[in-house]
């Protein structure tokens, strides 16, 4: 569930199997949350980060922002 941060509400994305087991359309991965959650702060998505360790990493990860979920 993602709410505020300028997310449309009552907003339903996707649907799942007769048992709510799996979804069957509008499948997202936890990447897309990052992104989207990134998305909604401001943040450069594509920009190479280095974490203390100096493994660089994005935002994203290679997600992709559910833009159609904001108002």
């Amino acid at each position: 569930m993602l709410i505020g941060g300028g997310i449309k509400g009552g907003t339903k994305w996707g649907s799942t199997d007769k048992a709510g087991a799996a979804p069957v359309d509008g499948k997202v991965s936890p990447p897309d949350i990052n992104a989207t959650i990134g998305y909604a702060l401001g943040l450069p998505l594509d920009q190479v980060i280095y974490s203390l360790s100096k493994r660089p990493f994005t935002v994203a990860d290679k997600g992709q922002p559910l833009t159609h979920l904001f108002a």
